[in-house]
């Protein structure tokens, strides 16, 4: 069994009446991945969801020779029609900022799927380990990367969240990475080149890159 992985296929979904708020539904636990990728594609298909599809993802689980789950997750993510739009590895991230007054953590995660976005994860607690949601924001522009996070719900913003994020952003600090970051935004820039670094220097962001206006974030 070494080196085994078994896949959870879930799908994300829009609940109606709930306002922004999104559950996920477990579609399964297979120990192949054309068969979780077929399942998922019949649901793509067929799939008779009352309430609209956000996204689906196929969670890559590795267990060890005692079918325990190892430490390490990969995780794909898909659009409601089945094409690939975000891979993400736990390992290939970098926590870039963090407020425990605020309560929230921001890090970056490196995108390893087809487009390779450039985003940030925002989770709702300080410890991302006890967040309950989790929104991927857009370096480049004021949207939401489509996605769910492992166990967390998809987070969209409220006007007032929106609002603190700009201010974190924004505030004055120092940074490890360079003495070029003078902000919690070019912390988390800071972040994301570190992983990228000689690996992947053409995906480098410029510390002076502009804050988009994320109080314009929407669904």
């Amino acid at each position: 069994m070494r080196g085994r992985y078994i896949y959870q296929l879930a799908a994300t979904i829009l609940p109606n009446g709930l306002g922004n708020d999104t559950v996920d539904h477990d579609l399964g636990i297979f120990t192949s991945l054309r068969t979780a990728e077929k399942i998922l594609g019949d649901y793509v298909e067929s799939g008779n969801f009352y309430c609209p599809v956000y996204s689906f993802s196929i969670m890559f689980l590795p267990v060890n020779d005692d079918l325990e789950y190892e430490s390490e997750r990969r995780i794909n993510v898909y659009s409601p029609d089945g094409k690939l739009q975000l891979s993400e590895f736990n390992m290939m991230s970098c926590n870039g900022a963090w407020s425990k007054n605020l309560n929230i953590d921001l890090r970056a995660v490196i995108d390893t799927g087809p487009s390779k976005k450039p985003y940030f994860t925002l989770y709702n607690h300080w410890r991302r380990g006890l967040a309950t949601k989790c929104a991927r924001i857009s370096f480049l522009d004021p949207k939401y990367e489509l996605g769910s996070s492992y166990n967390k719900s998809v987070w969209f913003l409220d006007d007032n969240e929106k609002e603190m994020l700009m201010d974190f952003l924004e505030t004055k600090c120092k940074n490890m990475f360079s003495d070029k970051c003078t902000n919690n935004w070019m912390r988390i820039i800071g972040a994301f080149n570190n992983e990228v670094q000689g690996d992947e220097d053409s995906r480098i962001l410029p510390y002076d890159l502009p804050i988009p206006n994320y109080n314009k974030l929407e669904p």
